[in-house]
């Protein structure tokens, strides 16, 4: 089964070649092991390292390691080595390198500052801790949002 990413959910144009996803010509699986901090991919899919993008910037794709993954009863509890911006929510989750032929069921994302977000989707049969995590954000109440022009935009 291929897994279609949707533009408009991701921000960035995203295929799946076997177990990775790609985001244009970059592997977000070895972008993550290379860098070994979190990053966002910009509107045409290149990397931006999250440290050094201004709070006020949106960027609706963010890649992370996992740093504890949690199955049981139907639900799993991934920690992320990165912050989520406070006013975001989750949309979609893929694993890059986790392989295919899961599960759908409550995932609850736990950020670096154990705020928590929970969504419905498919995780893997096979996860591995220090994983890549490719989460697709979307900015709730009065955050800002970075326009693929470069303009910023009021959302809310």
């Amino acid at each position: 089964m291929t897994r279609i990413f949707d533009a408009t959910t991701w921000g960035a144009e995203l295929c799946a070649a076997g177990d990775d996803v790609l985001a244009g010509e970059v592997s977000l699986r070895e972008e993550s092991l290379r860098r070994k901090v979190a990053f966002y991919l910009d509107a045409e899919g290149l990397p931006l390292c999250q440290s050094s993008c201004d709070p006020s910037q949106w960027h609706p794709t963010l890649v992370t390691r996992m740093t504890s993954v949690v199955v049981s009863h139907g639900r799993a509890v991934v920690s992320i080595d990165a912050a989520l911006p406070l006013h975001s929510s989750i949309l979609d989750i893929a694993f890059p390198g986790a392989g295919s032929g899961g599960s759908m069921m409550d995932i609850t994302i736990v950020d670096l500052s154990r705020h928590r977000r929970t969504l419905h989707a498919e995780v893997p049969s096979h996860l591995v801790v220090t994983g890549t995590i490719a989460v697709a954000l979307s900015p709730v109440g009065s955050a800002l949002r970075t326009a693929p022009s470069g303009r910023t935009v009021g959302i809310g």
